[in-house]
């Protein structure tokens, strides 16, 4: 009876701190921020040849909750059963990365929309709309000439197994804009951004850039980012940090920057710097605090 109480005290106790949750590294989200932006940036390019025209990877979330919250992407041993007897059970919604693509273009707008896919046992609901500003009559949804942009306003959530959700939305007017100058030049701006997670850890960020960030080259192979500034606002405790970009530089095989850095200023006095040290990894250090980082957002092709 003693050790049926003393189980029961146990369960009772693991359940209660299943239950809370945490605040995310905060050194890390800061950086994994900045690393969405650079895939942002490639998402312009929309393969590897750097045709600018955005995409949406939204299988890079799976890696936010295998981080985050593992048990809420990961299904059940019960799961698991169900669906080795009835497999027909387990297939209710399409993955999203084989059921959920772009629409056509029409009135210079395509849109992917999300109706319940799956990434895991997460479920995706929502969509990304890319806007294009061509003013070409038969809505080519490209980037020609000097001026053409595409913006593109994320408004989805990702929600686990277990509750946990990925929220991922615009907080400004446009949200992510990319636009052609002359030659091989773009820039980069972005009115606002917001990354919220809630589960067994949580992180509340917003990105947006306070002077556009230039882009050169149109294809992976050789691009470079520099200038600019990115601001990455942490919504829990209202600090800001500002970075600029220097010779932040690609090659053909990773959709982010391999190489190259990120000055940063927070505004609580610290100071921070991002270090590309490979596709999809780097040093972060945010005042004292410094930490390897690999980005959900980052893959090598």
């Amino acid at each position: 009876m003693i050790r049926i109480k003393q189980f029961i005290s146990v369960l009772f106790l693991s359940t209660l701190m299943a239950c809370g949750s945490t605040v995310s590294d905060t050194t890390e989200e800061t950086g994994q921020q900045v690393g969405d932006a650079m895939a942002s940036i490639d998402e312009g390019g929309g393969s590897t040849s750097g045709t600018f025209a955005y995409q949406q990877n939204i299988e890079s979330a799976k890696r936010t909750f295998a981080r985050l919250s593992p048990a809420d992407i990961e299904p059940t041993l019960l799961d698991k059963l169900v669906g080795s007897v009835y497999p027909i059970q387990s297939a209710h919604a399409g993955l999203c990365s084989l059921e959920s693509t772009f629409s056509s273009c029409a009135s210079n707008v395509m849109t992917r929309t999300f109706s319940g896919c799956t990434i895991g046992a997460a479920t995706v609901t929502g969509t990304v709309a890319l806007n294009f500003t061509d003013a070409a009559v038969d809505n080519t949804c490209s980037l020609a000439s000097v001026g053409h942009a595409v913006a593109r306003t994320p408004a989805f959530v990702i929600t686990g197994r277990r509750g946990a959700t990925l929220t991922v939305s615009k907080a400004g007017t446009n949200g992510q804009v990319l636009t052609k100058g002359s030659g091989s030049t773009f820039t980069f701006s972005n009115d606002g951004i917001r990354r919220a997670f809630s589960g067994a850890a949580t992180f509340d960020f917003t990105t947006q850039t306070t002077s556009s960030i230039t882009v050169t080259g149109t294809s992976r192979s050789g691009r470079v980012m520099t200038g600019g500034n990115l601001r990455v606002t942490n919504n829990t405790t209202s600090v800001t940090c500002d970075f600029v970009p220097t010779n932040v530089t690609w090659v053909a095989t990773c959709n982010c920057a391999t190489s190259g850095s990120w000055a940063g200023t927070c505004s609580d006095g610290k100071t921070s710097s991002l270090s590309i040290t490979g596709c999809g990894t780097a040093t972060v250090t945010l005042g004292t605090s410094s930490t390897s980082v690999t980005f959900d957002r980052c893959f090598s092709s």
